[in-house]
């Protein structure tokens, strides 16, 4: 007799609830995915309209709440019918296993990842309208959990990034194959890190291949340290039109 994952259940009734879940793809490492979905939580937080979940995916390597400007030495969890998101500003909610291993790596292969997994999306008590999922590099069983949780609960809308580089480029082709051969919906493809308009260029081109949407092109940002935390808003105002057309584009795609 098969034994049914409790966690499974508590997993699926939080995804319920929010409106949109956004899991935030790189087959390529290096590209700014994690800087890319801090920007876009503070974007969407531009109107005060509601609350942005992010979950950092990445077990092995956590770094999205240095980006928003957290010290893991000072990140506390709070337990209370579960736990509650780290509190990064009043409209954004963080929750990450940095929290629970400080500055500690911890490899995982096979089930224990599935098992973090589960684990996190059941006992979190998120309160966000939308979720981004920060994902670790490539495609994996990180990847595929989340996946097959999301499609029997709420239609995930993927993300991907990708720098204009040929190594980049050819790696989100792979990837954006393999989700549409399963049916995964793509979102868009943002660029980041685009220095020219032939830049851009190489981005728009790609979408146009792979017949999926181009969301906008980040600019090279050189001194991009100095906005980590609370200045990521200012960065945001900076960086201007890119920015608000996908920050359009997302809050269009809530059901």
């Amino acid at each position: 007799m098969s034994v049914v994952d409790p966690r499974i259940t508590a997993a699926k009734r939080n995804l319920e609830k929010f409106s949109l879940v956004i899991p935030v793809f790189s087959p390529k490492g290096g590209v700014g995915k994690t800087f890319i979905t801090a920007l876009m939580a503070y974007s969407l937080t531009l109107d005060n309209e509601f609350t942005i979940s992010l979950l950092d995916a990445d077990f092995t390597n956590p770094s999205l709440h240095i980006v928003l400007g957290l010290d893991e030495s000072n990140l506390k969890i709070e337990e209370e019918m579960g736990i509650k998101p780290i509190r990064v500003a009043p409209e954004i909610e963080l929750m990450t296993l940095a929290a629970f291993v400080k500055d500690l790596t911890v490899p995982l292969r096979g089930n224990d990842i599935v098992n973090v997994v589960r684990e996190l999306l059941a006992i979190t008590r998120w309160s966000g309208k939308i979720m981004l999922i920060d994902s670790p590099p490539g495609f994996s069983d990180t990847h595929l959990e989340f996946l097959r949780l999301l499609i029997e609960v709420k239609e995930p809308k993927v993300l991907l990034v990708s720098t204009p580089t040929t190594l980049a480029l050819k790696a989100t082709e792979r990837i954006t194959k393999t989700l549409l051969s399963e049916n995964i919906k793509i979102l868009g493809l943002i660029g980041n890190m685009c220095l020219s308009n032939d830049d851009e260029g190489s981005i728009v081109q790609k979408a146009q291949q792979l017949t999926i949407p181009y969301l906008g092109c980040i600019p090279y940002i050189s001194n991009a340290e100095k906005f980590y935390g609370t200045s990521m808003l200012e960065l945001v105002k900076k960086i201007g039109t890119p920015l608000i057309s996908i920050t359009k584009i997302i809050k269009e795609a809530i059901e």
